[in-house]
């Protein structure tokens, strides 16, 4: 049993294929019990095809949960786990190793497949009902991660003593790639195929078909079979993952841990956010997934924004919506637009103060509607959060109780000058709010310094340009509001 799959089950509320009313719907299969949860095929052909492709598909999972499982003692990955010196590996095996490989040094070891013998220390934790020294985890996690290992593209592979794998990470969006392979092999005619298990999925549309699949996201969070989603998505051909720390974990005494670890220290991540990522291929959108459940949230959209048609949607640990770049183009009920598109342009002013001893200040820039409702987050100058409670109006509403959440998108703080930022008429989910009343929040606090707020009227709509101008009385200066009216 390939028990790992659970970590995901509800990241996708629901997916389906928009057919034509002309054209013959889908054949759909469902199968419970496939790789340790429930598997879901949509194959838009006639019959016979699509059984093909779904045998292909149940035989294709079966062989490679014999190769990678690290819950059944007689996998492939088990006995590599378990034997010493060089030894022969599948074509498979292989693979997947030279996947975790790369992912752990494209992510500087924040992803990591080396924590087999930490996360073993912790299933003997939740059996014993005694938490392990955070020594002893912290000694494992740092010989695991310090142990030299080279995937060869050939040849047999020698494990590291201090290393036992858990591809948990990745090998389920390894077996959806392949598993799309076959059943496109199988049914060459179709015109789309889905394949979910356990809420990760992949995604495949042939040449001309115009209506992609629409994918409702869920609160990782917070899974509820009947929860309405936070997003929905149109997708063609691709793949999607989501990672929270809700539904899987350790339970020692009578606190439950986070399944997903922290790869330097060991230790279970708390307050963490979850994730939901986009990519060209469910291994990497497995990965990446894990990954920006992880990292500070500003790093790990940072990240999806480097790597070529990923988009990513991470809630913070309080429910705080943060999205990568390509993540607004992705949703189906937004109208085409072009990148970056600006519908708000502020210049904003750190005026010279003279002081015995100048700080530069913190800072914070948002967009509210006019009863004060967030909108979305532009700008956070300080990356302290004790600090940041000097900005009270903005901790009310964004930072308060929530690390996360100010990992976000907090900068480091700037000194006196000119600068400028943009808005491109977005919500902090993506969204593209309505024309209407708004609200600019501009607030400053200075250490050994002042305090000061301003709040901005503005009126957004298609059309319509607008510049004003407006100036603080202390810890803020000169301020351009500059509406394009695209």
């Amino acid at each position: 049993m390939f028990r790992r799959t659970s970590r995901l089950l509800l990241a996708l509320a629901a997916s389906w294929l928009a057919v034509p009313a002309a054209v013959a719907a889908p054949q759909i299969f469902h199968r419970d019990d496939v790789l340790g949860t429930s598997l879901d095929i949509s194959v838009d052909a006639s019959e016979a095809p699509a059984q093909a492709a779904l045998q292909a598909v149940l035989a294709e999972t079966a062989r490679l949960d014999d190769v990678l499982s690290r819950w059944r003692d007689d996998s492939e990955l088990s006995r590599f786990n378990t034997r010493s010196g060089a030894q022969a590996v599948s074509p498979d095996l292989r693979a997947v190793l030279q996947l975790c490989e790369h992912w752990r040094q494209r992510s500087e070891g924040i992803f990591s497949c080396r924590l087999g013998r930490v996360a073993e220390r912790w299933r003997q934790a939740a059996t014993s009902g005694v938490l392990p020294p955070r020594d002893e985890l912290r000694a494992l996690a740092s010989a695991a991660a310090q142990a030299e290992f080279e995937p060869a593209r050939s040849g047999a592979l020698t494990r590291p003593e201090a290393v036992v794998f858990d591809v948990d990470g990745v090998a389920k969006g390894y077996i959806l790639d392949r598993a799309m392979d076959v059943a496109r092999k199988a049914a060459p005619a179709a015109r789309a195929i889905k394949i979910d298990i356990g809420g990760d999925a992949r995604y495949w549309q042939a040449a001309g078909e115009t209506a992609p699949w629409q994918v409702g996201v869920a609160d990782a969070r917070r899974p509820r079979d009947n929860g309405a989603p936070l997003a929905t998505l149109a997708l063609r051909d691709g793949a999607i993952a989501g990672s929270g720390h809700a539904t899987r974990g350790y339970t020692v005494g009578r606190r439950h841990y986070s399944h997903i670890l922290d790869p330097f220290s060991g230790w279970p991540m708390q307050f963490a956010p979850a994730a939901t990522v986009v990519a060209p291929d469910a291994a990497s959108a497995d990965v990446l997934a894990t990954a920006l459940s992880v990292m500070p949230i500003r790093d790990g959209l940072a990240l999806a924004d480097a790597l070529p048609d990923v988009a990513a949607f991470v809630l913070s640990d309080t429910g705080i919506p943060f999205v990568s770049q390509r993540w607004p183009a992705l949703l189906a009920d937004e109208p085409p637009r072009a990148a970056n598109e600006e519908r708000l342009v502020v210049d904003y002013q750190i005026p010279q103060i003279a002081a015995e001893r100048y700080f530069a200040p913190y800072l914070a820039l948002w967009v509210t509607t006019t009863d004060g409702t967030p909108v979305r987050q532009l700008l956070v100058l300080g990356t302290r959060s004790r600090y940041l409670q000097s900005l009270p109006q903005w901790w009310r509403r964004y930072g308060r109780d929530d690390l996360p959440a100010i990992q976000g998108i907090a900068r480091p703080t700037r000194l006196p000058g000119a600068y400028s930022l943009a808005w491109d008429g977005r919500d902090d989910r993506g969204n593209t709010v309505a024309d209407g009343e708004y609200l600019l929040q501009v607030e400053a606090a200075r250490q050994a310094g002042g305090h000061e707020f301003l709040s901005l009227p503005f009126t957004l709509k298609q059309g319509r340009a607008l510049d004003s101008q407006h100036r603080g009385q202390s810890e803020i200066g000169t301020l351009s509001l500059h509406l394009t009216g695209r």
